[in-house]
């Protein structure tokens, strides 16, 4: 049963591979090319109706809505930059009238802030953890070997890292493979999965420990 279960994670983990090397991975609004549009109301402005605003003028499309004016008159509007410029002046005129409708304002077309983002290098977005991460996993690695060299050194350290890069390998296999979009999420849950599989390795050599001093008793 569980070579069953390793050759579906492996057939998982290569079928990640090949989609990530010739599709890469679907990233979200913030590490996708967009355009962010500033706009300055004047006024304290409710969430709720900016958000039924931008879904008026974008609809069935992802977005991010921030304040970003601690008086809470003030947000940007982020978007997938996929629109030519004519078309995306059209959309701000749209906006801007709605705006104007709901808070009596005379915002202009000009008043909005428009600033187009390139798209994200995940890499880059990476790197920053690769270093703390990396010693981190060289400690881990070293206490193993220390902690449990009477189960195997070569073995013990191994084990630590086919697992964890098999598991980092699979969370990423599946977000490419379902296409879910990668956001600032991702690098959380990867970390959270590394230290769940530490922990439960931790807990299995524990055990090992523990039953090979309780056969040395026995005999």
């Amino acid at each position: 049963m569980k070579k069953i279960i390793y050759a579906i994670l492996i057939c998982i983990i290569i079928a990640g591979i090949i989609i990530i090397a010739t599709m890469g991975l679907n990233v979200d609004i913030t590490y996708s090319k967009n355009v962010e549009l500033d706009v300055y109301l004047g006024v304290v402005y409710e969430d709720s109706d900016i958000e039924q605003i931008v879904n008026e003028v974008f609809p069935n499309e992802r977005h991010i809505i921030q304040g970003i004016e601690v008086f809470g008159d003030m947000c940007a509007i982020t978007l997938k930059d996929n629109r030519s410029e004519e078309e995306l002046n059209s959309k701000i005129e749209e906006l801007v009238t709605k705006i104007n409708e709901k808070y009596e304002l005379e915002l202009e077309a000009e008043d909005v802030g428009i600033v187009h983002n390139p798209k994200a290098r995940l890499l880059d977005t990476i790197l920053p953890y690769g270093l703390p991460l990396g010693l981190g996993f060289l400690a881990v690695l070293i206490f193993a070997g220390v902690r449990y060299k009477k189960l195997g050194i070569v073995k013990t350290v191994a084990t630590y890292i086919i697992a964890v890069v098999g598991v980092e390998l699979l969370l990423l296999s599946i977000i490419a493979i379902t296409r879910i979009p990668v956001n600032r999420f991702i690098i959380p849950i990867g970390l959270i999965l590394f230290v769940i599989v530490i922990t439960i390795l931790g807990f299995i050599n524990e055990r090992k420990l523990l039953q090979g001093k309780e056969t040395k008793k026995s005999k």
